[in-house]
């Protein structure tokens, strides 16, 4: 079940500006109603099955979705207007009713679309539901990014996380919707923002915050990672992803396994490059492990190989102290002799 859910998300973080999906994880799932976008005239594409709106500054639009229930009672569905983010996988997420938003994202799209919490759609039969979308009065270059999200009401067996939607033989779907202004090219941009040791699962993690700053959606992202001791030139940890995306204005934590080893506390480098398309990012960070963070996180971690180098260390030594001893003392028992 984890891996057909991490495959779904995956064909989340593939649809860059938000196409219609849904997210299956169960086998005992059964589609109990189905969504589809009403196209309008100002769509760029009109072969796409999602909302991708050419808009105006302070524009106010109506946009529609209809949602069909073939079975013989009716379906309650939950509707959220979600901002898309990034979540730690490095895909694109619009499922996240509440994520924090990124300081350099000035319009969420959740604060332009407004929609009902809920909808029942009778059986058999079908309901639209409409969304209206307030475009910022302000010009802007770029594309704002969110996804409307359909979900069958919370009966008690489903769950939502950053990183996704649970749902037990259950459906959810999300109809993307970008918007802008213009074609006007904005150059892409990254920073990164923190190094800092922390867990995954209860397993050692260092992550590193990476940041898209600008209002585009980053695609084909490659990051390319190794922590070295500080004065080392051996890397003891690398971490290598490719094809990973990020939402317009939006960071995540790219994470680096710790490969079930404890944390040591002591000085660190990072050297970290990532590339999208021709453009390129490298870093090269100084950090430090505190004690009291590593024995926390030490405290709480499973899985640690233990690290026995001490202990061969004082077995060494406590074994050429006997050596040293029986050696003086066969010594001793000879001259004796020799006396004798």
């Amino acid at each position: 079940m984890v891996n057909k859910l991490i495959a779904l998300l995956a064909v989340v973080g593939v649809l860059i500006s938000g196409i219609l999906i849904h997210t299956e994880t169960s086998k005992a799932a059964e589609m109990n109603f189905s969504v589809s976008a009403v196209i309008p005239e100002n769509q760029i594409d009109k072969s796409k099955t999602y909302f991708e709106l050419r808009m105006k500054p302070g524009q106010v639009q109506e946009l529609e979705v209809l949602l069909t229930n073939g079975l013989a009672h009716p379906v309650t569905v939950e509707t959220n207007a979600n901002t898309a983010v990034t979540n730690d996988n490095g895909i694109v997420d619009y499922s996240n009713k509440a994520p924090k938003f990124d300081n350099t994202l000035k319009t969420p799209f959740s604060k332009i679309a407004e929609m009902p919490d809920e909808i029942t759609i009778p059986a058999n039969g079908s309901r639209t539901v409409k969304v209206k979308v307030t475009m910022p009065r302000d010009s802007f270059d770029g594309f704002i990014l969110g996804g409307l999200h359909f979900s069958e009401k919370d009966n008690g067996d489903k769950t939502e996380s950053g990183e996704g939607v649970q749902i037990k033989n259950k459906y959810a779907y999300v109809i993307g919707v970008i918007l802008s202004e213009n074609d006007v090219a904005v150059n892409p941009d990254m920073k990164m923002n923190r190094i800092k040791p922390d867990q995954v699962n209860y397993r050692n993690v260092l992550k590193v915050n990476l940041q898209n700053v600008k209002p585009m959606i980053l695609q084909n992202l490659d990051v390319d990672a190794q922590v070295y001791k500080e004065g080392d030139d051996e890397a003891l940890y690398k971490a290598k992803q490719s094809a990973l995306r990020m939402a317009p204005n939006s960071n995540f934590d790219f994470g680096i396994s710790w490969n079930n080893q404890a944390f040591k506390p002591g000085k660190y480098r990072l050297k970290m490059v990532a590339t999208s398309g021709d453009q390129t990012w490298k870093w090269d960070e100084r950090f430090e492990i505190k004690a009291d963070a590593a024995a926390s996180f030490n405290d709480k971690a499973v899985g640690l190989e233990k690290d026995y180098t001490m202990w061969y260390v004082a077995g060494g030594v406590l074994l050429g102290l006997l050596v040293l001893g029986l050696v003086f003392w066969l010594g001793r028992r000879t001259r004796n002799k020799d006396e004798e």
